[in-house]
């Protein structure tokens, strides 16, 4: 039971820096998946194929894999309140970029940058919340973070399908609105960024001296508690919990990207207009809100894991499964069955975090956070390629979400494997340690 100390500062932390990283990452998110909605009249006014698109998609991830260590390397030098405002900027002007794009290089180029500059945003926050996040609060402000992600793709459908009708406005189509309107927020959000956040627990004068050291002192004793806390980045990636975590979180990254860049295309693809579309296509986002948040705080409220990340993964196979054998012939059965995956996919996101930062100790957490996310968002260049080759050859998207689904059954079975290896990591360290004490 958390005492009203505890809950008094978590509190205070809470509605400190959440929001404003919560909200930077709905930008975020608005301007990574908004291309989904300009292919709608992108892709005929530039002549893209459909696996074009899914090359100049996937060419984000590209140098986002790249950057991911170095850009949390540097978040540890100079401190996230300048870091993350720098990364901001960056992101905000490049995304602008994208309305200025004229044939498939020079879409994938700027999609390229894009990547470079947003690498450094989601594993800085992760990070950045092992410094302020005790782990029995950690899943639920995850959960809050992600879900405004994901209420990107639930407002941004309609925000950015109502973009669209500016076509012609000023001489400027509409697909181009979109990525000039949208990339100016995060612009802004960078000014308020150095005046919300602080570094240290030591610098946070918006809690009292008492609220600092407790708050100091709980992330300190978890700390010591890590089964990696003396390894290094190296040996504690070597270890098998965190190279199945990695395949895990890759193999569920295909169900993100498979969904967010390709399902506007698919509801297209039912008949509907484009502003339709653009509200549509915010339905299993929706549903994954939804899930983000109950999930996380059933998680922080159990104290389970485990499950609370391969049981979800597990729903959304089967939903993609669902959508597979039901799209050509009952479409509105098969967006219900998105709905679903969408709920699973999403809601297995917030908890999944907790899983490496319990496990990665002090000197591994910064550039082990960035690794797990940068491999594992390999397949965001994999995944919109798959699609759009799988489709292309097979003339439709059904086929594409059954083998989607596979891979978020694979996932789940990662998940599920790590607290076995877990367990006999654990055992050879107790065995070693007794052996030594003989």
């Amino acid at each position: 039971m958390a005492t009203d100390l505890e809950q008094s500062v978590m509190r205070k932390v809470a509605w400190r820096l959440v929001p404003f990283l919560g909200l930077a990452y709905f930008i975020n998110a608005l301007d990574r998946f908004n291309v989904s909605i300009a292919a709608l009249t992108m892709n005929k006014a530039l002549g893209l194929s459909a696996t074009a698109y899914g090359l100049g998609a996937g060419a984000f991830f590209w140098s986002y894999v790249l950057f991911q260590l170095p850009a949390n390397a540097v978040l540890t030098r100079v401190g996230a309140r300048k870091w993350l405002a720098c990364i901001m900027v960056a992101w905000g002007l490049c995304s602008a970029c994208t309305a200025f794009v004229t044939d498939a290089t020079s879409f994938v180029a700027v999609r390229f940058l894009l990547g470079i500059a947003e690498a450094g945003y989601f594993p800085g926050v992760a990070w950045f919340m092992t410094r302020w996040f005790p782990s029995r609060h950690r899943g639920r402000a995850m959960g809050i973070f992600y879900a405004c992600g994901a209420g990107a793709s639930v407002l941004g459908g309609p925000l950015s399908g109502n973009l669209l009708q500016l076509d012609g406005w000023h001489g400027v189509a509409g697909w181009q609105w979109v990525f000039l309107i949208e990339g100016v927020p995060a612009v802004l959000l960078a000014i308020a960024c150095p005046l919300l956040l602080r570094d240290k627990v030591a610098d946070a004068h918006f809690l009292r001296d008492h609220e600092r050291a407790w708050l100091a002192d709980t992330l300190e004793q978890e700390s010591r508690q890590s089964p990696t806390q003396n390894l290094s980045l190296k040996q504690a990636l070597a270890t098998p919990v965190i190279m199945m975590l990695i395949l895990g979180y890759a193999f569920i990254g295909v169900g993100v990207y498979g969904k967010n860049f390709f399902l506007p295309l698919m509801i297209k693809g039912m008949g509907f207009s484009d502003l339709t579309v653009g509200y549509l296509s915010s339905l299993p986002n929706i549903a994954g809100c939804i899930g983000m948040i109950v999930m996380s705080r059933s998680s922080d409220r159990t104290g389970e894991r485990v499950w609370h990340v391969a049981g979800p993964c597990l729903i959304a196979s089967f939903g993609l499964m669902l959508v597979g054998l039901t799209l050509q012939a009952w479409p509105m059965v098969a967006l219900a069955a998105y709905c679903i995956a969408g709920f699973g996919i999403s809601s297995s996101l917030p908890t999944f975090w907790n899983l490496p930062t319990a496990f990665l100790g002090p000197a591994a957490a910064a550039g082990g956070l960035a690794v797990i996310n940068s491999i594992g968002n390999i397949s965001g260049y994999a995944a919109p390629q798959m699609v759009g080759i799988v489709r292309d050859y097979t003339g439709g998207y059904a086929v594409p979400m059954m083998v989607t689904s596979v891979f978020m059954l694979a996932a789940a079975l990662c998940i599920l494997a790590t607290p076995v290896l877990a367990a006999r990591m654990q055992g050879r360290a107790a065995a070693v340690s007794a052996s030594a004490g003989r």
